[in-house]
């Protein structure tokens, strides 16, 4: 079982070690300044289960596009609590007669430095592997106790209600009068659920529409790379509220987290700032061809039943990287490392060399909106790219794809250089659905709305999905092998889902020959 799997993952990193601590240090952060970490805190940030935090990177693998983007998860997760705590902060100055705030700052520093303890290399790289794993797919199907969750949410849960961290929890807190929240209190903030409806806002403030984990990682993200965002974080923490509402299911009440109507234009500028990231970052096709490569080397260690040391199994029931659990053992510097225990010429070495070394897949077609024959006059063109577009919800079509692509084109590489890649488009549905205080200032009687009836979430959705989302081939660096693969994917697209590519989707470096080959097979 996963709980299984995942409890032995703990005791590996956590069993030997207790750590001690008695008083609060500083480290100061060039986002936020200087962060106070509480002594118990500490006791957790010191562990190897967090430390291995600093060995994986924030953004995947957009250091190779963008050089300065080389911030880890384990920074992030010091921003992250700092801000839950500014927010915790913020509600109980503003309701000071709420004895039930008195807990909150604890249990969402605890839940912010646990929320990211289920990552694995290149972070949200590896998830895109792991979560198609049976295990974690128990889990996270609709019909699965954490149905609509994150494979990496559900790891970090599963690893903080682990026997082994329970027990770990449970150590520290027998030394420390200070720590006095309950294990249980704090593992569901990172689902974005609570124990009690009431304390909802606790959940929102780790996982929500404007939570602590948006706020810092749309900061430290665009800093890293260079691109100036303007977030008023400071005006949206004076800007939230706690409102009260039905909740449908249990017929008594919910309340969560709301902003007023100062703070709308705080609101607008996140949204902003998340389309910017994925446009300009996330989505860069060189960031993706990265992403494709980490995929190939996972998909050839599961293919050639090869452990991560370059041990090779035989064992039918040994099979490698089958558990979302065996990438809990990954970080960036295990998986480049790696490289070292294959011969020189062997796929996974060269894989991994070519991604250490900016040796990446390049592009061959561009499908888009833009490159669509006819896009905005013909529907049934519209459909045609609609039909394909949807194969980014299946892992397995896509790469059913691509196989027969390497076969029909006869290139001469493997099918690991080969990769149809599909954007995932930036989740704006929370925001949607948060609530914003649009009475009047001043007034003590609260008039709650839909943020969406303000800002046009769904349609800023569909917009990047129709205009500015672009599905793209990578295959290997070798021009011939491109020109290849750029001719029999224009003929393949168009015969399985009617879909009709200008000039244009081809890569400008194959684009005349691919052409010229295309007029001389039509003419003959």
């Amino acid at each position: 079982m996963l709980k299984e799997r995942v409890n032995r993952f703990v005791g590996h990193f956590l069993a030997p070690y207790v750590v001690s601590a008695t008083k609060s240090k500083f480290v100061h952060d060039p986002l936020w300044g200087t962060i106070e970490v509480k002594a118990y805190e500490q006791c957790f940030l010191d562990n190897p289960l967090l430390q291995r935090l600093r060995q994986i990177h924030q953004t995947g693998c957009a250091f190779s596009t963008y050089p300065s983007a080389t911030h880890s998860r384990f920074e992030h997760t010091i921003g992250v609590m700092h801000l839950a705590s500014r927010i915790a902060e913020s509600l109980r100055k503003r309701y000071p007669h709420l004895s039930e705030l008195r807990q909150t700052e604890q249990r969402v520093r605890l839940a912010a430095l646990f929320h990211d303890l289920g990552h694995s290399a290149f972070s949200h790289t590896s998830e895109e592997v792991y979560e198609q794993c049976d295990d974690i797919q128990e889990l996270i199907r609709p019909q699965g106790p954490y149905a609509g969750k994150g494979a990496g949410e559900v790891l970090s849960y599963l690893i903080i209600t682990s026997t082994h961290f329970r027990e770990y929890f449970e150590r520290i807190k027998s030394q420390h009068d200070g720590l006095v929240e309950e294990i249980d209190n704090v593992a569901p903030l990172i689902l974005g659920r609570s124990n009690d409806t009431l304390y909802q806002f606790e959940a929102d403030i780790i996982s929500g529409p404007f939570d602590a984990d948006k706020l810092d990682y749309f900061s430290r993200d665009g800093r890293a790379v260079g691109i100036e965002l303007s977030l008023d974080i400071d005006r949206l923490l004076h800007c939230i509220e706690l409102g009260t509402f039905p909740n449908t299911l249990t017929k008594g009440e919910v309340r969560s987290l709301v902003i007023n109507r100062g703070g709308y234009n705080a609101i607008q500028q996140l949204l902003f700032a998340r389309a910017t990231l994925f446009a300009t970052v996330y989505h860069h096709h060189k960031v993706r061809a990265c992403d494709c490569m980490v995929k190939a080397c996972f998909e050839r260690f599961r293919e050639g039943n090869i452990h991560f040391g370059g041990k090779r199994s035989e064992a039918s029931q040994d099979r490698p990287l089958t558990s979302a659990a065996d990438f809990l053992f990954l970080s960036d510097v295990d998986f480049f490392s790696e490289a070292s225990h294959h011969d020189a010429d062997s796929a996974e070495h060269c894989l991994i060399h070519n991604l250490l070394y900016r040796r990446l897949l390049k592009r061959v077609l561009i499908i888009s909106s833009h490159t669509v024959q006819n896009f905005e006059e013909d529907d049934d063109q519209k459909a045609a790219y609609g039909a394909f577009y949807n194969l980014g919800a299946d892992n397995i079509a896509q790469r059913d794809l691509a196989r027969e692509l390497h076969r029909v084109s006869g290139v001469n590489c493997l099918p690991s250089y080969v990769w149809f890649d599909f954007p995932r488009n930036p989740t704006f549905d929370k925001t949607g659905i948060a609530r914003i205080n649009v009475a009047p200032r001043g007034s003590q009687d609260p008039r709650y709305e839909k943020l969406g009836r303000f800002i046009p979430v769904k349609e800023w959705v569909d917009t990047y999905r129709q205009y500015y989302a672009q599905s793209l081939l990578f295959g290997p660096p070798d021009k011939s092998c491109r020109v290849k693969l750029g001719l029999a994917a224009r003929k393949l697209l168009k015969e399985r889902f009617k879909l009709v590519l200008t000039e244009y989707s081809l890569a400008e470096d194959i684009r005349e020959e691919v052409l010229r080959e295309e007029s001389g097979a039509s003419s003959g």
